[in-house]
């Protein structure tokens, strides 16, 4: 047993640090300044005052006037919109000994700001002649020297880490076009860590971490086999949109940990049906509706994991039927309480933090924000440059743009999103394989199997060919666990027993192909010549300005 699981922990020990690395910082300003009224700042004598620094907190729509003089109040620059949780700047470039922030309506919130001169240096103020003013200068140790992705919010955790901090301070929440619960467990680290980078990534990657074991046991299941367990664990492994996807603070990592979760324990019950003992066989199934459950609290993407589950269940349930008709019946109304109720609670239940910062009933906040997300979703309109229609995606036609820097003349930093050449495109003709497979006599007996993972990847895939709004490559992320359950078939059952070194060969492939690609999904520094010249294997994969 121990030589079976050898492998596996090591490859999730080295995975682990992977994604752990450069995360983002474990410290971070902590203490808002919520005034109203200008602070005034004295720096005690006259300094040439190069960059402005700030940070907001939990508001970034409020706009501040940033005055200057040395006798008179000769420089004045207003800040209207900036990045939450962000360090932003403005240069200034201006003598002076005093200062004043002044804003412009109610509920600024600002979390540190600071102030350098000409060599980078922290100009300290010697008085601030405003009471409560401490807060702006009370962690000037944390103050980098650069905004980067290590201290500061960057793409969409604009909008899902900070709703994690306002559910935990009973703030008036930006994002509530998702369920909660994927921002409750961000939420629930944020507490644990206080609001820095590095918490409200945590819990994504933790995610991320799970899928391997998950995946491990999926592919040892579906192949009765330790060692296609391990290359089902390892091929998901070094795609690159996992590692991604689970590195950002936001949602797709819930939805797809707990698909994952969902298929494997209905998995677990269509193999067995004919034999399970009846509570045994609820269990699995009592696991499926579970995981559905998060997953559809988590995005309601997690839906269309509903339909694939419900037809993979039907017909297995008749053969159940068909062999004992009361264990049938028991098996059906149970599943009522474990794909309806329970469920159902669960979505309610993720809705607590939430309500907290909504007044009203908390049957009426939750209606209404049903109808909020239906509509925004429906009803969206708006372009992206990075935008991607369905059939864009197994094709790796179009990556999203995450984050990019410039370093220098010839370093850049960049971080997009898309899959493994080796495993996406190698797909395609995987699922084709496993459909051609189905009309072969001899292959009977994968057949279950086969319309299993056909089904879970249809599931989630096709019904964003009737999505017309602006979709991204992310959403394709629950789909990949099925892409490659299907290519470890194709590689059991075609290549190895004839090519078996061709199996390590493509082990070999995606892991290189990942350390190839690893700067531009870590956002590492690197060269902008090679990326141009290594990596941009199609006209619009943007990978670095």
């Amino acid at each position: 047993m121990y030589k079976n699981i050898a492998p596996l922990l090591i490859l999730i020990g080295i995975y682990s640090i992977i994604a752990f690395y450069n995360l983002g910082n474990t410290q971070s300003p902590q203490t808002a300044w919520t005034g109203t009224d200008t602070v005034m700042i004295d720096l005690g004598r006259v300094q040439y005052i190069s960059r402005f620094q700030f940070m907001n907190g939990a508001r970034n729509d409020i706009p501040f006037l940033l005055q200057a003089a040395i006798d008179e109040w000769d420089f004045s620059l207003q800040i209207d919109q900036a990045g939450v949780f962000t360090w932003n700047e403005r240069y200034m470039k201006t003598y002076a000994r005093f200062i004043s922030i002044t804003p412009l309506e109610a509920n600024l919130r600002l979390q540190e700001v600071a102030f350098r001169d000409r060599n980078d240096r922290l100009i300290y103020p010697i008085s601030l002649m405003s009471p409560g003013a401490e807060a702006l200068f009370d962690e000037q140790h944390l103050v980098p020297l650069r905004g980067s992705i290590m201290n500061s919010i960057y793409f969409d955790e604009i909008y899902h880490a900070r709703a994690g901090y306002e559910y935990l301070h009973g703030l008036a929440v930006l994002e509530n076009t998702h369920p909660p619960m994927g921002k409750n467990f961000i939420a629930l680290s944020i507490r644990t860590f206080g609001m820095t980078p590095f918490a409200w990534r945590f819990p994504g990657t933790l995610a991320g971490i799970l899928m391997i074991p998950l995946m491990y046991i999926f592919g040892r299941m579906v192949f009765r086999s330790a060692f296609w367990g391990m290359v089902t664990s390892f091929i998901f492994t070094f795609d690159f949109m996992p590692f991604v996807q689970t590195r950002i603070a936001t949602i797709d990592s819930y939805v797809t940990l707990f698909i994952i979760a969902a298929y494997l324990c209905m998995y677990a019950y269509i193999r067995d049906c004919d034999t399970l003992p009846l509570k045994k066989a609820l269990l699995w199934l009592a696991g499926s509706g579970f995981f559905m459950g998060l997953a559809i609290a988590s995005k309601w993407q997690g839906l269309y994991a509903a339909i694939g589950l419900a037809v993979i269940f039907f017909p297995s349930l008749y053969r159940v039927y068909k062999r004992n008709e009361n264990e049938a019946r028991i098996t059906f109304f149970y599943c009522f309480a474990f794909f309806v109720a329970i469920p159902a609670i669960i979505y309610l239940l993720s809705y607590i933090p939430f309500a907290r910062t909504i007044d009203g009933g908390f049957f009426a906040i939750v209606i209404a924000n049903q109808e909020n997300m239906f509509s925004y979703h429906s009803l969206l309109t708006d372009g992206h440059p990075f935008s991607s229609r369905w059939w864009e995606w197994p094709l790796l036609i179009r990556p999203i743009f995450y984050y990019a820097n410039t370093v220098s003349d010839e370093i850049r930093q960049g971080i997009s999103s898309f899959g493994n050449p080796a495993i996406w495109w190698v797909g395609i003709f995987a699922t084709v394989a496993a459909i051609t497979a189905l009309k072969n006599k001899s292959l009977s007996e994968h057949h279950q199997t086969l319309r299993f993972l056909l089904i879970a990847y249809a599931a989630q895939f096709v019904p964003w060919v009737f999505v017309f709004r602006a979709t991204f490559i992310y959403h394709y992320f629950p789909s990949v666990p099925f892409v490659v359950l299907l290519i470890v078939f194709c590689l059991k059952t075609y290549i190895a027993p004839k090519y078996p070194r061709l199996v390590w060969g493509y082990g070999a492939l995606v892991l290189g192909l990942f350390i190839l690609f690893y700067p531009v999904l870590s956002g590492t520094p690197v060269s902008a010549e090679f990326v141009h010249t290594f990596l941009r294997w199609l006209p619009a994969w943007i990978l670095t300005t």
